[in-house]
Formats: structure tokens, C-alpha cells, sequence
């Protein structure tokens, strides 16, 4: 597995991912547009997410795999809305934690933190 930060499974997966919210009805997910910066991931988000965030800041970020079989990233975080001046609201997000994941039983060398096929990726 090449993939061993975080940095290089955006570039592997992508800029674009569901960010996972909570509403007050349960989750919401978002197609959003992801920017990795030094001090985390920014990404614009519409008025329900910016809503969830601001009662319950606890989000994901989720790429699915890219192929059949393959790893999901997954990427967790403490997240906060700005309004930005042009109307746009960005939300930063403070990474706790990032995986890949996949089905499957728990490799002999894995670092991951649950009993499937998961590893944990560095900033």
C-alpha cells in the first residue's frame, strides 16, 4: 500500500468528497470540494451543513474506494463555519483521525484502530 498520508490519498481520491454532518433529524451529506492546508481541510458548504456544524462540529469527510475492493478513505474532524465576504461559508476542519478502509479481516501489520482491513494515515 503506496498510500501512507494524507496528502497523498487526496491526490490519489481526489479533491471532491461527502462531508457528513449531523442534523437535527439525523445525518446530512454534502458533495464538497476539499482544500488540505497546513492547518487542516477547507471546503465550501451550503446553508444546511453550515447549520449542522455550528450545533454539532463533529464531521467526516468520506472518499469511496476507487476501485472494486479497494480502500475508502475516511477522514474525521472537529469542523467551524466562516462567512466568507463574497457570501460563500467555508468550513475548517481540524483533522482528528484518517483511514483507509476496507472490508475484510484485520492485516498482521496494520496500525488501524478497528477489526477490519483499516491503516491509519499521517499528516
Amino acid at each position: 500500500m503506496p498510500i501512507r498520508t494524507l496528502a497523498d490519498a487526496i491526490s490519489h481520491y481526489g479533491r471532491e468528497a461527502y462531508l457528513l454532518t449531523i442534523a437535527k433529524d439525523g445525518p446530512h451529506t454534502s458533495n464538497v470540494t476539499t482544500e488540505l492546508g497546513d492547518g487542516g481541510i477547507r471546503c465550501s458548504v451550503g446553508p444546511s451543513a453550515a447549520r449542522n456544524i455550528a450545533r454539532e462540529p463533529n464531521v467526516s469527510l468520506f472518499w469511496p474506494p476507487t476501485e472494486p475492493g479497494g480502500y475508502a478513505l475516511i477522514v474525521n474532524g472537529m469542523a467551524a463555519s466562516e462567512q466568507q465576504p463574497a457570501g460563500a461559508t467555508m468550513a475548517a476542519i481540524t483533522l482528528t483521525k484518517s483511514v483507509l478502509h476496507r472490508s475484510g479481516p484485520k492485516p498482521d501489520d496494520s496500525d488501524g484502530p478497528c477489526a477490519s482491513d483499516c491503516r491509519r494515515l499521517t499528516r
